[in-house]
């Protein structure tokens, strides 16, 4: 992109003012208050905005009152846009004007730029002396920064938008954070586990619970895996849903690729020219007979009509040679009438039938089966999904009432025994106590007495432990927790039934919805569809033959008015301004007629008037010879007139213009293109995108339910020990537990997503980065004169080495070489990014700090890119050049 010209109506010391900029090297100089910042900040302004009152000192409001903007003129490919930008809101209203006179407005020019923006550009493509202190602050990683964010297209809004999505992950969970929701959560679970671990006690049935959580626990980890697996599924096909626009105006070029017309050979427009010119010549021959002609009268004036039939007399017997066939074509083109009105109103009775206002595609053989079948699928899983909701209402109520009973159940066995138990029981521990004093007291053998009622009071103790867990009320207890364990295992079942059916019907409706989007029947019943085929199949018909007839219709009306133009050169003397071709026909066969008859009689009278009108008849045959050539050429290249010719011309330059954008596209897409080519269109990826996303939904609650399922488990294995506490810990550790995976999600989606668009864009931007440091060490060497040779660069700062080796900060170097150094890396950037968007380099008088050979060299490197970027320099003295043009603002 090169600026040609600037206009200014008033911006800071500038009114009125223009100038014409060289295309590859254009130097502004002047001394100090010149208006050198002024016109730089003009042509910044005009391409990206104004300032606004917010900076009232960047506004450069002329003082003087004029009109506030002015015009860039700007040449980009083989187009030319004219941009003018005038005092308004936001920036300033802004008109681009293309070379056919089409305005567009400011999302245009944002279009025409991209993917350059305001920041961008100055952070690339303009500098001045204040930017090249920041070298010393400039980094490894500011640098990837601008080469990832003109990438690809858009890539400055999925940055920010990752941005955001890494921000959100930080407030959830921070290596090495206290305060954060997932470290405080994780914290929260070792403590409870701890706890846990501390008021654990063994019970007979503990260890089979267990057995059965380690099973859940495998479940939820397969069901999990699963999940990932789907999500990262869903994140591709969200990709190429993204690409997608792209993808569309890739096929859009193609299609419009296609309907170009074929490219004709630069010989014909050489053929062409040639056989004009000798025309030309002709008709200066035939302008002197005529002059003759009159001579040979003797002055006697002729009618002007007659001299005008002599001197036309060949195009008027060329044109009326084709008589019979233009009487023909005119009976033809009212037949045609007749059929396309009949069509017509059978066409509107049709749409009324059907409920349309535009002719549809029927449904081919195929749909209209698959349709048929989607509909009795549809309507037996919607019978299906209203019976299990009434057996999962009828499964939900009979746990409701079990869970009632198995809480009353554990109420009752957390009650301490009755007074008269607790009597029995110590009557008993009392009385094989005494045998055993007793027999502490007798002799040695007595002693045995002793020893029995050791045995009776062991035998006591396991005898009461083994009636407590035999009870009757305990016995109850756990086959209303079985029975319980069993429905709650239906309604898991029932519950994936259901979704199941309901997958199934969302699936089939989305199928029948994609169905209707691609033939576009949204708005029409499902029985019109259906049955109603046969009309759909009509109305296209009749369509298709009234654009036949159309079409017939426009090709005579073409040849009808092609003939008629072929009197243009009469039309003083046979009117064509509202005749139909027939009155044409009519009025030039009765001009001609009366004409002939008086040139006749000329002829015989005057024998030097019939030499010369017998020579100007010979070459009004040669013109009309060469007509038939220019015709004939025209026709074997399939063309009607010279017009159609100079369109071909256009197109030819078009079709270029096309290509080139199908390139950039196609090297966009080249990774996903493979990907893309699978589907058929947009509502295809479309329902793939919903399958997949009720497919994760449905694998989402199935993981929740497991997971719920799971702590229910952990819940009933904490009631099972002995000590109460430990069973709130146990709820306590899977509530947090069921915290934690919902957090650790939610973090890994923001972490995921914003890995997966920082990824895509470092792709679409590799090897940038080698590329720009190659060029900025080449630039650097040229400008230091060899002194320099190599630029290093680290993620905290850097570094360059001298011609011996030595290696030096940028702090380490001198002012000017310090410049240079960003100078090199500026220049090397704008050559990098070139293939992306290719903008003028504007530099406001940033070398002032540079020696006389070194400020030269930097001036014969700016010469070097300009070949293929325009550069536009702002100094105070002029400056020694090979190329290019210098201009003092002074002037």
């Amino acid at each position: 992109m090169q600026i040609e010209q600037v206009n200014i109506f008033g911006f800071g010391k500038w009114t009125d003012q223009q100038f014409a900029l060289d295309s590859h090297f254009q130097v502004f100089y002047g001394q100090n208050e010149a208006g050198k910042s002024t016109l730089s900040a003009f042509i910044d302004g005009v391409l990206f905005g104004f300032a606004t009152k917010k900076q009232p000192y960047a506004q450069y409001i002329p003082k003087t009152g004029h009109s506030y903007g002015g015009e860039l003129t700007l040449v980009q490919g083989q187009q030319r846009y004219l941009i003018r930008r005038v005092a308004g809101t936001a920036g300033g209203t802004v008109t681009v004007t293309t070379a056919d006179g089409t305005q567009h407005g400011e999302k245009f020019l944002q279009n025409l730029l991209a993917p350059i923006d305001k920041t961008l550009f100055r952070q690339i493509f303009r500098f001045d002396q204040q930017d090249l202190t920041s070298i010393f602050q400039l980094r490894k990683s500011a640098l990837e920064r601008h080469l990832l964010t003109v990438g690809a297209a858009g890539s400055h809004d999925w940055l920010t938008l990752a941005q955001k999505y890494r921000r959100e992950a930080a407030r959830l969970y921070k290596p090495r954070g206290r305060v954060w929701p997932l470290n405080q959560a994780f914290t929260k679970l070792k403590d409870l586990n701890a706890k846990l671990a501390a008021a654990q006690a063994t019970l007979p049935a503990y260890l089979a619970k267990q057995e059965k959580v380690t099973r859940q626990k495998a479940m939820v980890a397969t069901l999990t895996t699963k999940v990932t697996s789907i999500r990262q599924q869903l994140t591709e096909l969200e990709r190429l849903q993204a690409a997608w626009p792209n993808y569309q105006t890739l096929q859009a070029l193609e299609q419009k690729l296609a309907q170009q017309p074929q490219a004709l050979a630069t010989e014909l427009y050489q053929d062409y020219q040639q056989l004009q010119q000798q025309r030309q010549s002709k008709a200066t021959e035939l302008q002197q007979l005529s002059t003759k002609l009159n001579a040979a009268t003797g002055g006697q004036e002729l009618a002007p009509a007659l001299v005008f039939y002599q001197q036309h007399q060949a195009e008027f017997e060329h044109q009326l040679a084709s008589t019979a066939q233009v009487q023909a074509m005119v009976q033809e083109k009212q037949q045609l009438q007749e059929q396309q009105q009949a069509l017509i109103k059978e066409s509107q009775q049709l749409q009324q039938t059907l409920g349309v206002t535009a002719p549809v595609p029927p449904l081919s053989d195929l749909d209209l089966k698959q349709a048929q079948a989607n509909y009795k699928h549809r309507q037996t899983l919607q019978q299906q999904q209203v019976q299990l909701q009434a057996t999962q209402q009828q499964q939900q109520r009979q746990i409701e009432q079990l869970t009632q009973e198995v809480t009353t159940l554990e109420q009752q066995l957390q009650q301490p025994p009755s007074r008269t138990q607790r009597h029995q029981q110590q009557s008993h521990y009392l009385v094989w106590g005494l045998v055993i004093i007793i027999g502490l007291l007798l002799p040695s053998w007595g002693k045995l007495l002793t020893l029995v009622g050791a045995g009776g009071l062991v035998w006591q103790f396991f005898n009461n432990q083994s009636v407590e867990q035999t009870s009757p009320l305990q016995q109850q207890w756990q086959q209303a927790l079985a029975q319980l364990d069993q429905q709650q295992e239906k309604a898991v079942r029932l519950k994936q039934q259901l979704t199941a059916v309901q997958g199934s019907l969302a699936a089939q409706n989305a199928a029948w919805e994609t169905l209707k989007a691609r033939y576009g029947y949204q708005t029409l019943p499902t029985d019109v569809i259906l049955n109603h085929q046969h009309d759909f199949k009509r109305l296209l018909a009749c369509q298709q033959q009234i654009k036949q007839l159309k079409q017939r219709q426009i090709t005579l009306q073409a040849q009808l008015d092609q003939w008629v133009a072929g009197f243009k050169f009469a039309q003083s003397w046979v009117p064509l301004a509202a005749a139909t071709p027939a009155q044409v026909l009519q009025r030039a066969k009765d001009f001609a007629t009366a004409q002939a008859a008086k040139l006749k009689a000329l002829r015989d009278q005057n024998q030097n008037y019939a030499y010369y009108q017998q020579q100007a008849t010979r070459v009004q045959q040669q013109l009309a010879q060469l007509d038939q050539k220019q015709h004939q050429l025209l026709a074997d290249h399939q063309l009607v007139s010279e017009h159609e010719l100079q369109k071909h011309q256009q197109a030819d330059q078009k079709r270029r213009q096309l290509q080139e954008r199908w390139q950039v596209l196609h090297n966009q897409l080249q990774p996903d293109l493979p990907a893309l080519k699978q589907y058929a269109d947009s509502m295809v990826l479309q329902t793939k995108v919903t399958t997949c996303k009720q497919t994760l939904k449905q694998q989402q609650r199935q993981l929740t339910v497991a997971q719920q399922q799971l702590t229910k488990l952990q819940t009933q294995l904490a009631q099972l020990a002995s000590d109460g506490s430990y069973r709130v810990l146990r709820q306590q550790v899977a509530q947090q537990q069921t915290e934690i995976t919902q957090l650790a999600q939610k973090w890994l989606t923001y972490q995921l997503t914003a890995q997966w668009i920082e990824t895509t864009l470092t792709q679409a931007s590799q090897r940038r980065l080698p590329q720009m440091l190659a060029a900025a060490q080449q630039n650097f060497a040229i400008l230091t004169q060899q002194r320099y040779v190599k630029i290093i660069l680290t993620a905290k700062a850097i570094k360059v080495v001298r011609f011996d080796q030595q290696q030096f900060l940028v702090g380490e170097l001198s002012q000017g070489t310090a410049e240079q150094l960003y100078v090199a890396l500026r220049l090397a950037f704008a050559q990098t990014v070139s293939d992306v968007q290719r903008m003028p380099l504007v530099i406001d008088d940033s070398f002032v700090n540079f020696d006389s050979p070194r400020r030269q060299q930097v001036l014969n490197l700016l010469a070097k890119l300009s070949r293929t970027t325009q550069v536009i320099y702002f100094t105070a003295h002029p400056v020694k050049m090979s190329v290019g043009q210098q201009t003092n603002l002074a002037d």
